[in-house]
């Protein structure tokens, strides 16, 4: 039963990830298909042949050029466009990893808090929530100008280079806004856990409650946050073409924004879906396997 159960999860996975990878493929020639409305028609038959190319582009990659607007020299798409995508997802991943991080050791922070210490640092971080992103990064990016006018010097990066790459700063900052997301989801998961009768027997028994917390909630709450997180990856890649823009960095978003060609459009959209469906696919699966462990005393 265990094992039709995970053909057939392995089953839906296939099915999703192949619907996705047509409708990125017929999304990516929909610019064609509406530049008619100009004149006030649909270009049904560029479109096609727009989608037959892109079919072909990925069916023969290595013939692939590029060239960026404002540019005239054309050059090889691979294996140039590895490095902004192996650069956009590290920066991306450990942001998401950061925020994670942070968010549940403040949530278990703010749970250890009386009840009227937690509703202020709640209503803080809501607070903080409805500012918006963009004023959150330029800040952080005026302090870090601030702070080299104060001192004549920075610690760290601000910009990347043709020699040098900064990573530090870009992470931290494309991590605030989803650190107070996920602080929200943690918050009511951790409070729905507390009131189960497993915590409840847990602190019965003489359990503290940093141990509760940090043991038998987190097991449990990490799971459903981690399901409730596409949103706030979501978001963060909204936010990363900001972040690459500030930083200088020769991100994959940027590559996305610098390139007018459907094919080369479709193949960047599919550089960064791929590994997000194969992390969120298989972080799932991981996580699943040890639902509800933390009721176990």
């Amino acid at each position: 039963m265990e094992r039709g159960g995970g053909f057939l999860r392995l089953f839906q996975i296939l099915k999703n990830f192949f619907i996705s990878i047509a409708g990125i493929w017929l999304i990516g020639g929909l610019p064609v298909l509406l530049a008619g409305l100009y004149v006030g028609s649909f270009r049904w038959k560029e479109y096609w042949t727009t989608i037959l190319d892109i079919l072909l582009a990925f069916i023969h990659p290595s013939q692939l050029k590029y060239t960026i607007i404002g540019g005239q020299k054309e050059r090889d798409l691979f294996p140039y466009l590895w490095e902004p995508i192996q650069y956009s997802l590290t920066i991306l991943f450990v942001a998401f990893a950061l925020a994670i991080l942070v968010a549940l050791c403040l949530t278990i922070m703010t749970m250890l808090c009386n009840e009227r210490i937690r509703i202020r640092i709640k209503f803080t971080f809501y607070l903080l929530e409805t500012l918006p992103d963009l004023l959150i990064i330029l800040c952080a990016q005026f302090t870090m100008i601030a702070f080299y006018h104060q001192f004549g010097t920075i610690p760290i990066g601000i910009a990347a280079t043709d020699e040098s790459k900064v990573y530090l700063l870009p992470i931290v900052i494309l991590a605030i806004l989803p650190t107070i997301h996920l602080f929200r989801l943690s918050m009511l998961t951790f409070e729905q856990e507390e009131r189960k009768d497993y915590v409840l027997l847990a602190r019965s028994i003489g359990h503290a409650p940093f141990f509760v917390l940090a043991v038998h909630v987190l097991r449990n709450a990490i799971i459903s946050v981690f399901f409730q997180s596409k949103k706030t990856m979501w978001f963060m890649l909204s936010n990363l073409y900001v972040v690459e823009l500030l930083f200088n960095i020769p991100g994959i978003t940027r590559f996305l924004m610098s390139t007018l060609d459907p094919r080369l459009f479709t193949l960047a959209l599919f550089s960064l879906f791929v590994p997000l469906f194969i992390f969120y696919n298989a972080g799932e699966y991981l996580l699943s396997r040890h639902a509800n462990k933390g009721e176990a005393l």
